[in-house]
């Protein structure tokens, strides 16, 4: 057989009229994937599609009705005359007068097609037993009922598919699904918690593929109605954060001392409505089970030095004063020589909080500071909610034989304030 299976295998079984009438479970061998149960629910008629699970994934399964034997009487599909198979169709050139053929006594109407989320189809109607993995490969099903009885099918091919949806999967299959999307993301998203920044560049971009890939795979089925909504969300959220798993990379981080991108991928809120989306489908099914790839969300720390704790400590003794008023929170204040690039002293301040650093040497300089949460003391930096500033204006410190300099900086932000600031990139930031 051949036709476009939007990726999928595909399998056509026969059933007799009363199979179809009461439902049965057929168990399919196949040289291909070996055996695979297929579920047919009861009132089935002739050219409709279900699911079977197959090794590699869900295969559609077209069912036929035996000709011959009494079959449940057709649902009304709403076609309009003229149709293949209904009345008013002429028959068609070159088609022998037989039944069997568009437009003649005895060809049975296609099975309705219905669309599914992305437009995803399986191949039906085709009469032959064909088992279809990526391309086009014949072999024969043997086709066990209830009974133990097998029934050979012969193979063959057909130059032509019509599409038909696919149908819902049953519970077991979607549970499958999840554990298989699952463990193929955990596999590359462990991969991110490195600091290493080389092994990193590799790994981002692998695990924001996988994600796409298994949420495509996800949006692919129609999954059963009680995991549709929180299917969809999964799915979208998953492609969502792909986005950012691999800008995750080469950004920039607002705080360079933090713990790398792994702990802040972890906080995000991707990952929080992920874990929602995981939760919604485990209320509505025990057995639906997603998010092993996903650990908790890091514990944030609070980290925090005593006020006016030296973070350097002044490299020259003066006789010049820096009084220091924190209503920000806590921070660093970095005092810079406009002839160099590295901090004559550092000191932390904690939020509301007052310091003056002492001993400060003549000259001119700049004034920095860095304010955050939660300070790492081996990285000298805050970990989170960072921010980089500088005053625009110079400090002078002069000392005489009767005075020295003293300035005081406020931190507190108003309106009509005497010293203006600019942001700073974090890299370009002042370091001892």
């Amino acid at each position: 057989m051949t036709g476009d299976a939007g990726g999928y295998a595909q399998a056509t079984i026969e059933i007799d009229a009363a199979e179809a009438a009461t439902g049965a479970t057929k168990v399919v061998w196949t040289p291909q994937f070996g055996q695979i149960s297929v579920q047919v629910p009861p009132g089935v008629v002739d050219g409709v599609v279900t699911w079977a699970q197959g090794p590699t994934g869900p295969i559609a399964v077209t069912i036929r009705v035996r000709h011959g034997q009494p079959s449940p009487p057709p649902p009304d599909y709403g076609y309009p005359a003229g149709y293949p198979g209904q009345p008013g169709y002429p028959a068609q050139p070159g088609y022998p007068a037989q039944p069997g053929y568009p437009g003649q006594p005895g060809y049975p109407p296609p099975a309705a097609a219905k669309s599914s989320r992305k437009g995803v189809f399986i191949a039906g109607g085709a009469v032959a037993v064909v088992l279809l993995a990526g391309c086009c490969i014949g072999g024969s099903l043997i086709v066990k009922g209830d009974d133990k009885k097998g029934v050979a099918q012969p193979t063959g091919t057909s130059t032509s598919a019509t599409k038909a949806a696919a149908g819902p999967v049953t519970p077991v299959q979607y549970s499958q699904l999840l554990v298989s999307a699952d463990t193929a993301i955990k596999t590359d998203f462990a991969k991110l918690n490195t600091s290493n920044a080389a092994a990193l560049k590799t790994a981002a971009p692998a695990a924001a593929a996988t994600m796409r890939a298994q949420a495509e795979q996800l949006l692919a089925v129609t999954p059963p109605a009680s995991a549709q909504s929180a299917n969809s969300e999964l799915a979208d959220e998953l492609k969502a954060w792909a986005d950012t798993v691999e800008e995750s990379a080469t950004a920039k981080s607002a705080c360079p001392a933090s713990d790398g991108p792994y702990p802040e991928l972890l906080r995000s809120q991707f990952a929080g409505d992920i874990r929602v989306a995981a939760k919604d489908l485990a209320a509505a099914d025990p057995t639906f089970k997603f998010g092993a790839f996903l650990p908790a969300a890091p514990k944030e720390q609070k980290r925090r030095l005593a006020n006016g704790t030296y973070i350097k400590k002044p490299t020259s003794r003066g006789l010049g004063h820096l009084e220091i008023q924190n209503g920000a929170g806590d921070t660093t204040i970095s005092l810079v020589p406009t002839s160099s690039k590295k901090p004559t002293l550092t000191v932390y301040v904690r939020s509301k909080g007052k310091f003056t650093a002492t001993g400060i040497k003549d000259g001119k300089y700049r004034v920095y500071s860095a304010v955050g949460e939660d300070w790492n003391k081996s990285k000298k930096g805050f970990t989170r909610d960072c921010g980089f500033t500088k005053f625009d204006d110079t400090f002078k410190f002069t000392t005489t034989s009767t005075s020295s300099t003293i300035w005081q900086i406020k931190l507190t932000p108003v309106a009509n304030g005497n010293a203006s600031t600019s942001s700073v990139d974090p890299e370009s930031f002042p370091k001892d």
